[in-house]
């Protein structure tokens, strides 16, 4: 996926011409790493089914799961990744890799305290909201620092997209809640997929988030084009996921799990028309990274 820049000549792995790197394919999987970051849109999912377990019996238990969603809300402000991507021996892949770490470690933790009844004290509960709720913000810093730095002609159209996938994500990831983890006592098990399964996906994408040089000319891209295929595509998840809830509200059939199935049947079909903004851009794709004498990005 990557090439390796320094000051000797210039090596380019062999997966590079099968799985060609254009500032385009780093936009597309900057929109999926977004979902990844936006876990912390759907803590209502499951808030009541975790409340006796992590607090059996506590009258103000309501109470201490609010403190806990703040807790993950203060730990996605925290600014500190931004100041990882800009070190030295930061950057997006190291972001992303840090975003995982504490996405696994948080909601582990959760899924340990909850499937397992480890009474652990409120100190370290609140720790662990705040450590998936910081890696959240990991995952927004790399999707959004890189794609400015690889659309410097066009910042706020990229940011428009890469921004409506994570506004989005929320109503994503209830899809798969809904399909898969809807059972009163499945809220631990819903835990350990996001811990999984964000931490796997964003491992997955780390090594195509990176920053490259723009292309030459800058419209040799087909930006235009690309942009306006792109917000087609994001205008049309958007609507299905309107319908779907309109149909979850006044449907009886959509209380079905056929229903949950098929709707995240059409999420998935969604998320694989994604690619095609980057279809075709591999060869005006500009120079393979900015940055001095270490793996690109």
């Amino acid at each position: 996926f990557f090439t390796l820049v320094g000051k000797g000549p210039t090596r380019t792995c062999a997966m590079s011409s099968l799985f060609p790197t254009s500032r385009w394919s780093v936009l597309v999987a900057s929109m999926l790493l977004e979902l990844c970051g936006g876990s912390v849109y759907i803590t209502n999912l499951y808030l009541a089914a975790l409340r006796p377990r992590l607090f059996p019996g506590a009258a103000d238990g309501e109470a201490l799961m609010e403190y806990l969603v703040f807790a993950s809300n203060l730990g996605n402000w925290v600014p500190l990744a931004g100041f990882l991507y800009d070190a030295r021996r930061g950057g997006p892949r190291t972001v992303v890799f840090a975003g995982a770490a504490l996405t696994l470690l948080g909601y582990g933790g959760l899924w340990l305290c909850s499937a397992f009844d480890v009474h652990a004290n409120f100190a370290v509960l609140w720790l662990l909201w705040f450590l998936w709720g910081h890696g959240s913000g990991y995952f927004d810093c790399a999707a959004i620092a890189t794609c400015s730095a690889n659309f410097r002609e066009s910042r706020g159209l990229v940011l428009g997209l890469t921004k409506s996938f994570y506004g989005l994500s929320g109503s994503l990831l209830t899809q798969v809640f809904l399909a898969f983890f809807a059972a009163p006592d499945a809220a631990p098990a819903f835990l350990l997929f996001l811990g999984v399964a964000l931490c796997l996906l964003a491992l997955a994408l780390a090594p195509l988030v990176r920053r490259l040089a723009p292309p030459r000319p800058l419209d040799a891209d087909s930006p235009s084009r690309r942009f306006a295929r792109g917000y087609a595509l994001v205008g049309a998840l958007a609507v299905a996921m309107v319908a779907i809830s309109l149909l979850r509200a006044f449907s009886p059939l959509a209380a079905s799990r056929a229903f949950s199935l098929g709707a995240l049947g059409l999420v998935a079909a969604s998320l694989l028309a994604l690619p095609s903004l980057a279809w075709g851009a591999a060869a005006a794709a500009g120079s393979p990274s900015v940055g001095s004498s270490s793996v690109a990005g």
